[in-house]
């Protein structure tokens, strides 16, 4: 693997996108607004659909400007995003901000990646791309953790949520430098998308093909589902996390605010370090088992019942246990991808797997906004923990209907 200087660009890329400082703290940012969690939860679940609905342009759009431009242009539609959130306080700005935010990932959404496996084959280093996108990866998931501990900094000197907002935007204007930065035949490609009806007669096709074939269309749902199960409950889970930290008998000369931020700063932190080195490992953990599909089958099981647990703690209880919990929900999410990608690829073919893995990606922001919505729902009658318990037992009496065989 060639360590030349684009190396390290599309390592600071993935490392500079992550610099969210505020999503460690994202709920409770709406929260601070007044919003009930019916609202929050379908701020979510519209930035999930919009983004659905965004990607089928996003690939005329690269053809028409080059993705540089279009990559770099997604950078400044989140910072748009950001200006809205920080200068907004009611619920129809929000949805303003949500669907800039949703734009920005559509766009960004897979031309980095495309980039990369052109510039792989333009160096030779083909035979590389696992290793290539372990180590960007990698930097991905340590900006994140970075970005918590900075988060928590920031929230913690200015007993603001606002202004974190702000302060996100600097890393993604150098960002937008570092992608326009990038050498010009990384723009060229190869095969057009083509009009935006060649676009949804592709995804329809995608999904028709899914429809045709259960087993594929198992693998799917199976695959799927549980990421959208992990995306509905990785931000629901901080209003108890504060509930926790300020209840913790120690630094009490610190106010709730200052606690709060540099507790969930340091949990955040310590996530994404561990998480970057399972992510690295996936493949060994999924090796112990009979087969990936056996894998997904039993780590579904498992996350669901963790899913449950954490609810019923949550709801009843507060202790420690529904952090370590929700530590491994996230591990098994970070397993099961591969995984995933590995049964359906296996299960279509090679010719249509980017239309098919479009499908797994839909379907898991489908679900994620389901679940979101009953999340929320629950939340406001009787308390957040209800809601995950719901979906969590949703999910796992649900399972005969996509259990791969």
């Amino acid at each position: 693997m060639i360590k030349d200087k684009q190396y390290y660009k599309f390592c600071l890329y993935g490392f500079l996108k992550n610099l969210r400082f505020f999503e460690p703290f994202f709920i409770l940012f709406f929260l601070s607004k007044d919003l009930s969690f019916l609202q929050i939860g379908s701020l979510y679940a519209i930035r999930e659909i919009a983004i659905n609905i965004f990607e089928i342009p996003s690939g005329i759009i690269a053809d028409a400007l080059g993705r540089r431009k279009t990559l770099a242009s997604s950078f400044l539609v989140y910072i748009l995003a950001f200006i809205i959130f920080y200068a907004g306080s009611h619920f129809a700005l929000f949805i303003l901000a949500m669907l800039f935010y949703a734009l920005g990932d559509a766009v960004r959404s897979g031309i980095n990646k495309a980039m990369i496996v052109d510039y792989l084959k333009r160096t030779g280093q083909k035979s590389q791309k696992i290793n290539y996108y372990g180590h960007t990866r990698s930097w991905s998931q340590f900006g994140s953790a970075l970005s918590s501990l900075a988060g928590g900094a920031l929230y913690f000197f200015n007993q603001n949520l606002d202004v974190i907002f702000l302060f996100s935007i600097f890393p993604y204007l150098l960002d937008f430098t570092i992608i326009l930065s990038y050498p010009s035949y990384l723009d060229q490609v190869a095969t057009k998308t083509g009009t935006l009806n060649d676009r949804l007669k592709t995804i329809s096709l995608s999904f028709a093909k899914a429809f045709k074939h259960p087993k594929l269309l198992t693998a799917l749902v199976n695959s799927s589902i549980y990421s959208g199960f992990y995306k509905s409950i990785k931000d629901f889970i901080q209003p108890f996390l504060k509930t926790l930290v300020v209840q913790l008998p120690i630094l009490l000369f610190l106010s709730n605010e200052e606690k709060t931020a540099l507790f969930l700063g340091i949990i955040y932190f310590v996530i994404f370090l561990i998480n970057a080195s399972v992510s690295r490992n996936a493949s060994k953990i999924v090796d112990l088992f009979k087969s990936p599909g056996s894998f997904l089958n039993r780590s579904l099981i498992v996350g669901s019942m963790l899913g449950i647990a954490s609810g019923v703690i949550m709801e009843y209880y507060i202790s420690a246990w529904a952090i370590l919990i929700f530590i491994i929900i996230l591990f098994i999410e970070n397993i099961r991808k591969p995984a995933g990608v590995s049964i359906i690829t296996d299960q279509s073919e090679a010719s249509v797997h980017s239309g098919i893995l479009s499908v797994a990606s839909q379907l898991a922001s489908l679900f994620s906004a389901l679940f979101v919505m009953i999340i929320g729902y629950f939340a406001d009658l009787y308390g957040v923990g209800s809601g995950i318990f719901l979906v969590s037992m949703l999910m796992l009496f649900s399972l005969p209907l996509f259990r791969i065989k």
